[in-house]
This record gives structure tokens, C-alpha cells and sequence, in this order.
């Protein structure tokens, strides 16, 4: 069994945000994460005809804390700038290089990091948390910390911590919108179709994008990202359905109808919680006596900063206790 000063489960921006935070300032943290690779939704998908970032699509800067880490990305090379065809924004789109999952591979460096392991349960041991997981080989662990922290969607902080403590009821006003997202590939460079296309409010799909746009990329790739209310009415309808309508919604959307070729490669995710719609209103919860957390972006806004903002203003109040 692992002991340590603070468990922070979720390596997502505010997980990791969060966990660097503290390690610097000589505070011993283990994070704890059921996916193979940190990140959370800034994720890239590889394949024989190119990567795909399913997740988020680019980085935005708004807050001076942001910025700095954003530079810093940028001079290490881990970020670049992307300028797609149909861009709407005049603040600069940063991206990982080669993918968006180059950002959370940077923030783990020299962390203690354990990835494929699904929490379980948190139960009390003493005067500590005892954190119960499984492992991706189906091998059962615990980890005991005096803090534990949750950094993942509001949905699943609340099955972790509502238990232990009524102080994060607070987490269930919270609702975070699915997402389903494909990914395609074409042998062809669609000439006409932009870079960057954008739903109305209600459309089956909300962005198309050419992820062999963005620097570092190759082949001729698109990311399609399914609208929140098209997502949640098709939550647990089969893949194959799925990805008929999304092709024929690419069909309306580019204008190209029947003449969009064939893909020769598609793929779908589906993120149960993509979207933070109603947010917290703070950019952390914590119980009384500061030995419990959690935070996200879901805390503050819908997008990637808020994750770091929530991350941030955790830790610095966990150093300040």
C-alpha cells in the first residue's frame, strides 16, 4: 500500500494543474487515472491514416496563469499555432505537437502518475482516506492519502465523495452534456471543404474539423463533433447508427452531399461527459476540514483554461490551510 500527502484522482488539465502545483512546493501526491494516457479530453487517437485529436480541438489563453504555461509549452515545443481555413476567432489556437495528449504527456513529467487505474471506492482508515482501485490487468490496490482530491466530471465526483461526505451534494445541479465524435479519413484532399466548420445550436453536428490542418499532422483527417442534444438523444444507440447519420449530416454540412467520397478510415468515441452546461459557480468544492476536494472545468466554465483556473486556485488554497 502507497501512502502519500494528497491522491488526486483524474489526469486531466485540472488534475494535473493541480498535482504540479503542489509536488512543487515539496507536497508528496500520487494521481490516479483510468485511462492509459494523462490529458483527459485533450486526446489524440492514433491510426495507419493519420492521428486524431477527439477530443479538444485547440487551446485558448485568457488568464495571465495561462498564458505563462502556455508559452512555456510553446518554447519547450510541445504547442504550436493553428490558423485553419474558416477560423472565427481572432485569439490565437494553440495545439499539441504531434497531437493534443502532448499536453498532459508534458505536465506529467516527474510526477507520480499511475495510469489504467479505475477508482473503486474511497473509504476511511483512521485518520486517513483509503482509495480502493482496480488496475487494468484486473488487479486490485489501495493507496492511502490524509487528502484525496477528485478531478474528473461532476457525475462521477459525486458517486466518490457524496458518500463520504454531504458537503458535495452541491455536485448533482452540476450537468455535463455527452459528446459523440468520429473520425475519418479520406485517400483524396477534399479541396472545397474548410477547415473549420461550425453547427447552429440544435444541429446534429456542432464542429467539423481538418485535423491534418493543424501543424504536424498528415493524411487528409477530420474530426466530427456531434451536437449535446443530438449526443444525449442518441446516449446508447449502436455505433453503426451512429456513424451512418454523423456521414450524412458531413454530407449536408460540407455541401459536397453525394459526392464526399467514401472514407477508408472511421472511428467513433463516445464522451459521456464532454460538456460542462451548468457549472458549479466556484472554481473548486471542498468539506469542512479541508480533506476533501474537487475540481474541473466544470467548476467555472466549458473549456480548457477553466480547467487549469480550478486546478490552480485548489492548490493554492490546499498550500495556504
Amino acid at each position: 500500500m502507497d501512502d502519500t500527502n494528497t491522491i488526486i484522482i483524474g489526469a486531466g488539465l485540472a488534475g494535473l494543474t493541480l498535482a504540479r502545483h503542489l509536488a512543487d512546493q515539496g507536497i508528496s501526491v500520487i494521481v490516479l487515472e483510468k485511462s492509459r494516457s494523462p490529458g483527459g479530453r485533450l486526446a489524440t487517437r492514433r491510426s495507419d491514416h493519420g492521428n486524431f485529436d477527439h477530443g479538444g480541438q485547440y487551446l485558448t489563453s485568457r488568464t495571465p496563469e495561462f498564458t505563462s504555461l502556455v508559452n512555456h509549452l510553446a518554447q519547450a515545443g510541445e504547442l504550436a499555432v493553428w490558423r485553419p481555413r474558416g477560423k472565427d476567432s481572432a485569439r490565437p489556437w494553440w495545439v499539441g505537437l504531434p497531437g493534443m495528449s502532448a499536453v498532459g504527456k508534458a505536465l506529467t513529467e516527474g510526477l507520480q502518475v499511475h495510469l489504467g487505474t479505475t477508482v473503486t471506492r474511497i473509504g476511511k482508515q483512521q485518520n486517513k482516506y483509503l482509495v480502493e482501485v482496480e488496475t487494468a490487468g484486473g488487479v486490485a490496490e489501495s493507496f492511502r492519502a490524509a487528502r484525496v482530491v477528485t478531478a474528473i466530471p461532476a457525475p462521477q465526483a459525486l458517486k466518490l465523495l457524496h458518500p463520504l461526505d454531504s458537503a458535495f451534494a452541491p455536485l448533482a445541479a452540476v450537468k455535463m452534456a455527452p459528446c459523440w465524435s468520429a473520425m475519418l479519413a479520406f485517400e483524396t484532399r477534399l479541396d472545397d471543404v474548410p477547415d473549420l466548420i461550425r453547427g447552429q445550436p440544435g444541429d446534429c453536428l456542432s464542429l467539423i474539423v481538418r485535423n491534418s490542418s493543424k501543424p504536424q499532422r498528415r493524411g487528409e483527417t477530420f474530426v466530427l463533433h456531434a451536437g449535446p442534444e443530438w449526443s444525449d438523444a442518441r446516449l446508447d444507440e449502436d455505433h453503426q447508427t451512429v456513424a451512418a447519420e454523423l456521414l450524412v449530416a458531413m454530407r449536408a454540412a460540407t455541401g459536397l452531399g453525394a459526392d464526399l467520397p467514401k472514407p477508408v478510415h472511421f472511428d467513433l468515441h463516445r464522451w459521456l461527459h464532454a460538456l460542462a452546461q451548468t457549472q458549479l459557480g466556484a472554481p473548486f468544492i471542498g468539506n469542512a476540514d479541508g480533506t476533501l476536494f474537487a475540481c474541473g472545468d466544470w467548476c467555472i466554465a466549458a473549456r480548457a483554461e477553466a480547467a487549469h483556473q480550478s486546478g490552480l486556485a485548489l492548490g493554492q488554497h490546499i498550500l495556504a490551510l
